[in-house]
């Protein structure tokens, strides 16, 4: 007997045909935006794409900024110990390591993290600059509502200014940075302090609707109001004076102020001085990449970034999110490196703790950093590294991928267990191959090289074991053995670089030819 239709069988079947198509795209939906939403780019971050008082184009923001960082940046930043209390003579005694040791290897910004300004601020139950809240604390701020240094911490700057310290570090051959925090200081802002060179004052700018939601030491500039600006070119006025060369700015990227980065922007090249320019917190997000690599030198793509697995391996996915939309010059910033001693004043932690990570999560994070082409700062005590942590640091193999490398790829994955990045030596046959092992175990393969194009005799030199793995023989399978949430990363060199008959074309995209 045949089948009988009636109305209530025709809906019943088109809910289902309905729910199969949705179904359908909702899992591809899925594929293909998965690597966006997981790590938090959506457009909510955003918080406004607004341009500044009287910039009634976008010209500006579709102009790039004076390059300063033809590499990505490398230096030092003082959060992952030293939190917000580090003292002169600390700083300085970084500062003197680097000079001697580190500044060879290409290591040049020392930059004080948050806290230079408050003269009683400190995570640290045990210091002397513990608060029990981190609640509208008070700062030291100048006669223009500008924060300047505590002198408790920085005695050289009794005159209201860090340019003793600047000079210092300028004379061991390094650059000054600073953190700062976006907005205008409660302090400014509470005794409604003058804004220099104009009739405006602290109230008249601040927006007490657009204050940070987890530091709560300033209060958001309103970029729509007259003096806006003039407050952010006075405060760059000032650390220019200072001999400042690097400015991190907090509390600006996540959520994306547009109008502030693109004042700040505009006040860093009032004055004409080569200051580096800084955006955090992360994730930066992606839908703002054009306005970011025009306005600013770095830019942070993740939170905090502490010494834990789950942590490194979230990164992974960041910087493949970022990967394709990288601009020379202007840099994706995984942030800080935790190498070493970290953790002593940088939370209730106690006396700190030598990085959680393993030898070869050290060797992986390294190597991320590198082939990704982050900026590379040290965040742990450098008077404590051990010798694997000094050798770590001062790879020149290694910190040469991260300065002149070009065109990385990471290649699809096949199996989940290794993630695989290529890159290259610009003008040259050279290419530099990183086997990533994201498992809990040990990774044993074997791999042709004829995956990644080579078809000729190749040199193959294992760049953290520093020894040549094969020579003038690219037919055989290359031995794989990793550890777990190791790395092997290699330097492929073909030996007849002359006969360009005997070069093979790379299929992946953008890795370029043999």
């Amino acid at each position: 007997m045949g089948r009988i239709y009636t109305i209530e069988t025709e809906i019943s079947s088109f809910k289902k045909y309905t729910m199969k198509r949705y179904l359908f795209f909702t899992i591809i939906s899925i594929i293909l935006f998965l690597p966006f939403n997981s790590v938090a780019q959506g457009l909510e971050s955003i918080s406004n794409t607004r341009t500044p008082l009287n910039i009634t184009s976008q010209q500006i923001n579709n102009t790039p900024k004076r390059l300063v960082a033809p590499t990505p940046p490398m230096g030092w930043n003082s959060w992952d110990n030293f939190g917000i209390d580090i003292t002169e003579a600390e700083f300085k005694a970084q500062v003197d390591y680097v000079a001697k040791n580190l500044k060879q290897y290409g290591y040049e910004y020392m930059v004080i993290d948050a806290g230079w300004y408050a003269p009683h601020l400190s995570a640290q139950i045990d210091s002397p600059f513990y608060v029990e809240k981190i609640i509208k604390y008070p700062t030291n701020v100048d006669s223009f509502g500008r924060w300047i240094p505590a002198v408790n911490k920085f005695p050289s700057a009794g005159d209201g200014s860090f340019k003793k310290l600047a000079d210092y570090i300028h004379s061991k051959g390094l650059k000054f940075g600073l953190h700062i925090q976006r907005g205008i200081p409660w302090s400014a802002i509470e005794q409604n302090l003058p804004i220099k060179g104009t009739n405006f004052h602290a109230k008249d700018i601040a927006n007490p609707a657009d204050a940070c939601v987890w530091w709560d030491a300033t209060l958001g500039v309103d970029m729509t109001k007259p003096g806006a600006q003039e407050y952010y070119n006075s405060c760059f006025e000032m650390y220019a004076g200072w001999g400042v060369d690097f400015v991190k700015v907090d509390d600006i990227s996540r959520p994306y102020h547009a109008d502030e980065i693109t004042a700040i922007r505009m006040a860093i090249e009032k004055t004409g001085h080569n200051i580096l320019y800084s955006l955090s917190p992360g994730t930066t997000p992606i839908s703002a990449r054009y306005h970011a690599q025009n306005n600013a030198d770095m830019w942070r793509i993740s939170d905090d970034f502490w010494d834990t697995w789950p942590q490194l391996k979230r990164q992974f996915s960041l910087a493949n999110s970022w990967m394709r939309f990288k601009k020379e010059g202007h840099w994706p910033d995984l942030d800080i490196l935790p190498i070493g001693i970290v953790g002593s004043r940088s939370s209730n932690a106690g006396e700190g703790r030598r990085s959680r990570f393993t030898k070869d999560e050290l060797q992986t994070m390294m190597t991320l950093w590198c082939m990704f082409r982050s900026p590379l700062f040290l965040g742990g005590d450098l008077l404590k590294l051990n010798e694997f942590e000094k050798k770590l640091i001062k790879n020149t193999q290694l910190l040469s991928i991260d300065q002149n490398s070009s065109n990385c790829v990471q290649l699809p994955v096949i199996d989940t267990r290794i993630i695989i990045y290529v890159s290259e030596k610009p003008h040259t046959h050279t290419k530099y191959v990183a086997f990533f092992n994201l498992s809990d175990k040990k990774y044993t393969s074997k791999y042709h090289l004829s995956k990644l194009g080579f078809n000729v005799p190749v040199k193959v030199e294992d760049i953290w074991h520093k020894k040549e793995l094969r020579s003038n023989n690219s037919n055989k399978d290359l031995s794989l053995q990793i550890s777990p949430h190791g790395v092997t990363l290699l330097r492929i060199s073909p030996f007849y670089i002359n006969r360009a008959r005997h070069f093979a074309v790379l299929t992946f995209p953008g890795v370029g030819y043999f």
